[in-house]
């Protein structure tokens, strides 16, 4: 069987990972991981919602939430996380 709807199952997979990110605990004492990686979580948050929004036609707040989502993971350094949540 294919996927019916596949932004809200990209939706659910990013906030499963998002599950998976605040189950694991920083390896140093690192303020500015630590800050990346709220922003990696609130972003893909942000994103999973945006998609959603878009499956209910609610477009303006889907671009708003995926411009939001982009502003916040810009800074984010996602190959110190590429492996944390495994």
């Amino acid at each position: 069987m294919g996927v019916l709807l596949p932004h809200l199952e990209l939706a659910g997979l990013l906030e499963r990972y998002v599950d998976r990110l605040v189950r694991t605990t920083a390896k140093q004492n690192d303020a500015l991981a630590e800050e990346q990686r709220v922003d990696l979580m609130v972003g893909l948050s942000q994103a999973a919602e945006a998609l959603r929004a878009s499956e209910r036609c609610d477009h303006e707040p889907a671009e708003q939430l995926l411009r939001s989502a982009l502003d916040l993971m810009e800074g984010v350094d996602l190959n110190r996380f590429a492996l944390s949540a495994r």
